[in-house]
């Protein structure tokens, strides 16, 4: 495959987790020439972390791992945080029930091991091109978020925001209109650590002034809402 051809990857930050120290090399070296950032790790618990913590794209990871977390149950608990990342399990499994499985969880592709590296970025290619039509969402008032750089465009003006206003953006988005609860909140935006109402309101002052104030909805007792107004 051309670099051509590999050049939208150079966008992607990615998490390989496989516990094989060769194997996760065989990966990590060619995808950290065409790719914006690689993130690995050898267990499920270290690369839930990293997730938590870093804006990842697209999770590549083993299905067998050392510790306390399989593939299975590390991606169970990353879809708590982002339930749309895209997913590639590699597998050694022709297990029906195991398939079965991964398949329920919205698995982007299942990849046999040992990884056909041209499969791969075949894979990673197109699920690229889907992640690129969700990438700017129009937030009325003629205000666009962009998801890739973190960037709020309004006019001529860009305005950067923090991962956690990102999270919780990405968050209201999700819900369409529907209230985003408080233990959402300190659920999936701070990973279930210390919350508090003055901290969540901070965060939300502040992508109103890098937007507009009416963009958020405080529900009494509930929770936020989004409410783009387009004119």
């Amino acid at each position: 495959m051309t670099p051509e051809l590999l050049e939208p990857l150079k966008e992607l930050t990615l998490l390989i987790v496989e516990d094989d120290s060769v194997a996760l090399d065989l990966l990590k070296i060619p995808l950290e020439c065409r790719c914006k950032k690689v993130i690995t790790a050898k267990k499920g618990e270290t690369a839930l972390k990293h997730f938590k913590n870093e804006a990842i794209d697209i999770v590549i990871t083993d299905v067998k791992l050392d510790g306390k977390l399989d593939g299975i149950a590390m991606v169970k608990s990353m879809r708590k945080i982002n339930p749309s990342i895209p997913v590639i399990f590699m597998t050694a499994y022709s297990d029906e029930e195991k398939i079965a499985e991964m398949m329920r969880l919205n698995a982007a592709s299942l990849i046999k091991k040992v990884v056909d590296l041209e499969e791969l970025f075949v894979l990673l290619l197109n699920i690229n091109k889907s992640l690129n039509k969700e990438q700017i969402v129009d937030l009325g008032k003629g205000i666009s978020y962009r998801r890739r750089d973190k960037s709020i465009l309004k006019g001529f003006a860009v305005f950067e925001l923090t991962d956690r206003e990102c999270k919780i953006l990405d968050l209201l988005l999700e819900n369409n209109g529907y209230p985003v609860t408080y233990e959402e909140f300190h659920q999936k935006v701070w990973g279930g650590q210390q919350m508090t109402m003055d901290s969540l309101r901070m965060h939300i002052n502040g992508i109103r002034r890098k937007t507009y104030y009416e963009l958020i909805i405080n529900q009494s007792r509930l929770g936020y809402k989004i409410q783009p107004i387009f004119e």
